[in-house]
């Protein structure tokens, strides 16, 4: 290879990489937003960061609004994050006794699903979308 098909690839590797590490702070925020207005009880806020299908998800199988329904989910406290994880227009973000689920949509990242553990013998299991 010579030298600048070495540089080259060097600075899409680095882009490549710049690009990844913003959107990790991107869904982290968004996730630590979403779990700070969850625990203070803000769920206003914490609605507006669900994504649209969720939202009407809650409401729909309420017959509430989603700021009731969120409130009486009582989702768990999280902890610290241990892992992010983005693929695309999806992501994940591992807490200690957690797993939210986010989707990258036209106004930004939102969570798709919340309060969820992992099953040995299926899919997660979610109090919140999922």
């Amino acid at each position: 290879m010579d030298r600048s098909a070495l540089l080259v690839s060097l600075v899409l590797a680095a882009l490549a990489a710049g690009c990844s590490s913003s959107r990790d702070a991107a869904v982290e925020e968004v996730t630590t937003d979403f779990r700070s207005a969850v625990s203070s009880e803000d769920a206003e806020a914490a609605c507006r960061l669900l994504a649209e299908p969720v939202r009407y998800e809650l409401e729909l199988s309420s017959g509430s609004t989603c700021e009731v329904e969120l409130l009486d989910v009582r989702l768990p406290a999280a902890g610290d994050i241990q892992e992010v994880a983005v693929s695309g227009t999806a992501a994940q973000v591992r807490y200690q006794d957690d797993v939210i689920f986010l989707g990258e949509f036209g106004d930004g990242w939102r969570v798709t699903a919340a309060g969820c553990l992992s099953r040995a013998d299926g899919p997660y299991d979610c109090q919140v979308g999922g």
